[in-house]
């Protein structure tokens, strides 16, 4: 274990007085005094010669002096190097964001926000598996499926409406049903992730207003929502997705909300990351730059 007293001696040494040690390090010469008698009881050696006429260093304490003042030199740089990069808003920033939202919300801000901050390394990863944020070594996550962990903070960016939604040509061909029960005998498009390898039900309320968890069947598994929607608009089935996925192709008429009635609450999309105290100046940037943008 590093000994405590250990830049008292240096500055005892460089100084050459306790007196001076304890000026430059705002304490008293008894302080330093105290702590370097401290380290020659653990050390069992004496460190300096002093009495009413001398004080230097003695041979052991002049080899400990050669050997630990280079390194205590470069321990104090490189603190002073992260406080300043903290200040700076410089340095490696890793980003975890569910790959279509990324593309669709987050991608577009990515160039101005490297403009605004050119010393930022920003590490992003599309990907739509659950991660464990601390353990894997992100600083920021986005997602909607956010565990109880207690080490970490979130904040909501938007409010996701999920919605199921089909073709016109499939409802053209197939009619468009009407309740959960004809849904149900519908050819359904299959939402089944890597990360679990589970179906994805869809989360809906009954005709009381009661949630149900509906599990779609039908002839097509993907593994992804942007298979998703090519499936969709290839007409091989009714899907179950976020609807600004497909806003546009609603608005044009090509693609058409079913059982409106039965989509249920809009869930919050939350940026999350591990703690508020210390937090990196480049953290907090990209946090609530992104907050920014993504709410508008």
């Amino acid at each position: 274990m590093l000994p405590s007293q250990l830049p008292l001696f240096i500055a005892a040494a460089q100084e050459g007085s306790f007196s001076a040690a304890g000026r430059k390090l705002g304490i008293s010469a008894a302080a330093v005094s105290k702590g370097v008698a401290a380290l020659e009881k653990q050390t069992g050696v004496r460190l300096f010669h002093r009495n009413t006429r001398q004080f230097s260093l003695t041979e052991d304490g002049a080899n400990l002096y050669q050997k630990v003042s280079p390194l205590l030199l470069e321990l104090e740089q490189s603190i002073d190097g992260l406080t300043e990069q903290n200040r700076s808003a410089a340095g490696k920033l890793r980003v975890n964001i569910p790959d279509s939202f990324g593309r669709r919300f987050v991608m577009p801000h990515i160039a101005k926000f490297l403009r605004l901050h050119p010393n930022i390394e920003l590490d992003l990863v599309l990907s739509d598996r659950v991660l464990d944020v601390v353990d894997e070594g992100f600083d920021v996550s986005v997602g909607n499926r956010i565990n109880e962990d207690s080490r970490l903070v979130a904040r909501p960016i938007y409010d996701m409406q999920s919605g199921i939604f089909a073709h016109r040509d499939y409802v053209e061909q197939f009619g468009q049903p009407k309740t959960i029960e004809e849904l149900s005998h519908h050819n359904c498009i299959i939402y089944r992730p890597l990360s679990s390898g589970r179906t994805y039900n869809w989360a809906l309320t009954d005709e009381h207003g009661e949630h149900i968890q509906f599990r779609p069947k039908g002839n097509l598994s993907v593994s992804n929502i942007s298979a998703a929607i090519i499936a969709l608009q290839q007409n091989l089935g009714i899907a179950y997705m976020g609807a600004w996925h497909v806003e546009e192709q609603v608005k044009r008429g090509e693609v058409i909300p079913v059982l409106t009635d039965n989509w249920g609450t809009s869930k919050p999309v939350w940026i999350y990351y591990s703690s508020r105290d210390n937090l990196p100046k480049r953290t907090r940037l990209f946090i609530d730059f992104l907050v920014e943008h993504i709410k508008q």
